[in-house]
């Protein structure tokens, strides 16, 4: 046998000295500070233990119990006997391995002898220890030189793999719970018990006091027309324009919302939408037009229920019925009509490209608003059908070239549309948020307004265009605010801004109404004098129209004869801040700067606006609202609501009123208005702003107040062109057609409400008192919306109260 001798065996360092103490492991640092006896005897246990576990368990009760004690000698200070103890267990290993090894039993009988081999020393315990110590740390170091060799791509790999896997679960999850809550949220809300609500009848229906219908306005609609009755390409073009993939989808294109999300990241704006045609059904039939992420969700549901209810053929029908196509026109047989003055199952390829077209934005591309542009988009609708393969070649090419011919051809506008437009606004702002039909009762007086209509239409062409004037406004109402009559412009169609309430213009002299009325509140009286003559204030030097002063006059003549220097120097003397606190009594809502030059109406006002405040004299309060509703009736509901134009809040103008119905009687018999003169009684104010750019007369009879004004949308001056000339000439054409004066003398303030009418032999009060007394009787809610506020959020009739805008719920009059 080879030597077996013990690794790392310690060597004297000289003879006689004595053994010294085990030499340090492998593991330990060369270089290192010696390790205390107890480390030592740490180490020791520890390998001997892995040693023993290395071998199937033997010695492991005899390796700890040496290990414990050896520690224990250790902890008390013990190291001679250890040393001594190693020297003999040197002692012991030197002797074993001189000792010859003894002849096997086949050595034996053979008669021959073993070669001379060295028998292995029995190690002592704690040298056994050691030399595990030092094993299990070679075999960490190759494990760990292993790991090394591993490639660290291999290691994070792996560790990327597990992460990932658990990761994507837990989001899975986290999705699913998330998606749920959406869902939940989002459809909380939706009318999922009435998927198909009936088709809405138009938006507003106006009426007279007797019930026959003057015209709708809000929602233009021609009747149903089934699809089979439609022009087979007019759904290829809708769809082929707004949902290629309509009839392959099942409500929501998900590959549409992917194409659409990334053309519209591309771009850099939104150029593309994802809705299906059957969710913007969903949005006409059910929700509105919030663009919130819960409306996007609830739409997309409907949208999948409506799928599977109706079919596509019914949700193609639905929608061609019902989209908005520009100018007021829901559905395509209303368009065909309104456009092209045809049924729907008339029109052409080309025409149905066009009223396609017009779907994506209805108020800007249409015929009537830009021709052109909607002429450019039906040539891109045809084009995307021949790539579709809906037409060919062929039939592209008709429709292209009929495109180029296409006209327009409206119905005339009927009488009443400036006035139907403004009584729209006034409906929505009186009901609040309601859903669905307003039925209005208006003050309009049909015959009035249509002869109204053509006296300014002939007043412009005529002596007003001679003059340099191409637009006029006209306002009549009651003394108590009905709107009888209401002309915003020459032509309608033409034009649908309404001068009568939309346009701000300087009313000229016609604002010297409030000057003189608040000199009447200070305590003067129409024989007042005061002196007409130049008057500088702070360079401003107002001077009258025709450049001559009067001298000292009363405040009747003054007025009459529309003196400016005296009326500034009125002004200024009253002081402005009464004359603008007076101004917004009497309703006058403009924005009024405060200087001296506001006594000539230099600040721009509207003309209702004006009309109202001369009403409030002939009513002896202020303010008169105007309102063009004496009552409006929520879908089916049955609530009733009267309106009156009276602010229960008014201020009376006992002492005042008779004194400035003198003065503005005055400028009618003796002043600048004298071609407003009629049979009877009737006073005014003329008005002419600088350059003649705006000319105004304002008055009324005993039973009507009328408001006139002729200029020009650019505000061009017109040719000497007066207040006293064609407005007042306007003025008493009008008030003639509405049955002129039927009293010589001003009515006294309580003659002018209650207002009685007569109906066979019954006779009854105020419109609204008739109202209340009806609804009372069919056990209907009845309340005075106009009690509640100017403006509000919405209303409530159930319990006759209302929302504005900050704070809690108000209660309104009964």
């Amino acid at each position: 046998m080879t030597d077996d001798k013990m690794p790392d065996r310690p060597e004297h360092a000289a003879e006689g000295t004595g053994p010294e103490p085990l030499a340090e492991p492998r593991a330990h640092a060369a270089g290192a500070a010696p390790e205390t006896d107890l480390a030592q005897a740490a180490r020791a246990f520890w390998a001997a233990l892995m040693r023993a576990l290395g071998r199937g368990g033997r010695g492991i009760g005899r390796a700890a119990t040496a290990g414990i004690d050896q520690g224990s000698k250790a902890l008390n200070g013990l190291s001679a006997k250890a040393a001594q103890g190693g020297a003999a267990a040197a002692e012991r290993l030197r002797a074993r391995r001189d000792r010859p090894e003894p002849q096997t039993a086949s050595d034996m009988g053979t008669g021959t002898s073993a070669p001379d081999t060295e028998v292995a020393p029995r190690r002592s315990l704690a040298a056994r220890a050691a030399q595990g110590w030092r094993d299990a740390s070679a075999r960490r170091r190759a494990r760990l030189d292993q790991r090394k060799l591993r490639p660290a791509a291999t290691v994070r790999a792996t560790r990327w793999i597990w992460r990932t896997v658990f990761g994507l679960a837990f989001l899975l999850l986290l999705g699913i719970v998330l998606a749920g809550g959406i869902l939940v949220w989002a459809v909380r809300d939706l009318p999922l018990a009435d998927m198909l609500p009936p088709l809405e009848e138009p938006t507003l229906t106006v009426q007279d006091e007797a019930g026959d219908t003057l015209f709708t306005r809000g929602a233009y609609r021609a009747g149903y027309v089934p699809l089979d009755q439609m022009p087979e390409h007019l759904p290829q073009a809708v769809s082929a324009i707004e949902d290629r993939r309509f009839w392959d989808h099942p409500g929501v294109d998900i590959e549409g919302i992917g194409r659409a999300m990334w053309r519209n990241f591309s771009s850099g704006g939104v150029v593309e939408g994802g809705s299906t045609i059957t969710q913007q059904l969903v949005k006409v039939l059910y929700l509105d037009p919030d663009r919130t992420y819960k409306r996007k969700l609830q739409e997309m549901v409907l949208a999948l229920g409506l799928e599977r209810q109706l079919g596509k053929d019914r949700i193609m029908e639905l929608y061609l019925n019902s989209t908005y196509l520009g100018a007021g026109a829901w559905g395509m047989p209303a368009a065909a009509q309104l456009y092209f003055d045809k049924p729907v199952q008339e029109l052409s390829l080309a025409q149905s490209a066009i009223l396609a077209a017009t779907i994506r934005a209805p108020s800007v591309i249409n015929p009537e608003a830009d021709l052109e542009r909607a002429r450019e988009r039906g040539l891109v609708v045809l084009s995307v059908m021949r790539d579709l393969g809906r037409i060919d070649e062929a039939a592209f090419e008709a429709a292209s070239a009929e495109m180029a011919t296409i006209e327009p051809s409206p119905p005339p506008a009927r009488a009443g549309s400036y006035f139907a437009d403004w009584v729209l606004g006034e409906a929505q702002e009186l009901s609040g948020a309601v859903d669905g039909p307003l039925t209005v009762t208006a003050t309009l007086d049909m015959e009035l307004q249509a002869k109204a209509e053509k006296i300014l239409r002939d007043a412009i062409s005529g002596p007003g265009a001679q003059a340099g004037a191409s637009q006029g406004a006209i306002v009549a109402m009651t003394p108590d605010g009905r709107v009888r009559a209401m002309v915003g412009g020459v032509d309608y169609g033409e034009s649908q801004f309404n001068r009568a309430t939309d346009a701000l213009r300087q009313p000229g002299s016609t604002f010297k109404l409030p000057v003189f009325l608040a000199a009447l509140v200070m305590g003067a009286d129409p024989e007042t004098r005061l002196p007409d003559e130049p008057i500088d204030i702070n360079g401003y030097k107002p001077e009258n129209f025709n450049g001559q002063y009067a001298g000292v006059v009363t405040l009747r003549e003054a007025f009459a004869r529309s003196l400016n220097a005296a009326t500034v120097r009125l002004a200024q003397e009253v002081g402005i801040d009464q004359v603008i606190e007076v101004s917004r009594q009497l309703g006058i809502e403009g924005e009024l700067t405060p200087t001296p030059s506001l006594a000539l109406g230099t600040s721009e006002v509207s003309l209702l606006d004006m009309t109202e405040a001369y009403a409030a004299i002939l009513a002896g309060r202020a303010p008169i609202k105007a309102t063009g509703i004496a009552s409006l009736k929520l879908g089916d509901t049955g609530v009733a609501l009267s309106v009156s134009g009276s602010d229960p809040n008014a201020v009376q103008l006992n002492r005042t009123r008779d004194p400035m119905l003198s003065m503005l009687r005055a400028v009618v018999t003796d002043g600048t208005g004298k071609r407003a003169q009629i049979p009877g009684f009737a006073a005014g104010k003329t008005g002419t702003s600088q350059n003649s750019r705006d000319a105004w007369f304002i008055g009324f009879t005993d039973k009507l107040v009328v408001g006139v004004w002729i200029g020009n949308d650019d505000n061009s001056p017109m040719d000497q062109l007066t207040g006293g000339s064609l407005p007042a000439e306007i003025w008493r054409e009008v008030v003639q057609a509405a049955g002129g004066a039927s009293a010589a003398r001003a009515p006294s303030a309580e003659s002018q409400t209650p207002v009685r009418v007569r109906r066979g032999t019954q006779v009854e009060t105020t419109r609204a008192d008739r109202l209340r007394r009806r609804a009372a009787a069919q056990g209907q809610p009845q309340c005075d919306v106009r009690a509640c506020s100017r403006a509000y959020r919405s209303f409530r009739a159930s319990d006759c109260t209302f929302q504005p805008y900050s704070g809690p719920r108000k209660l309104c009059t009964r």
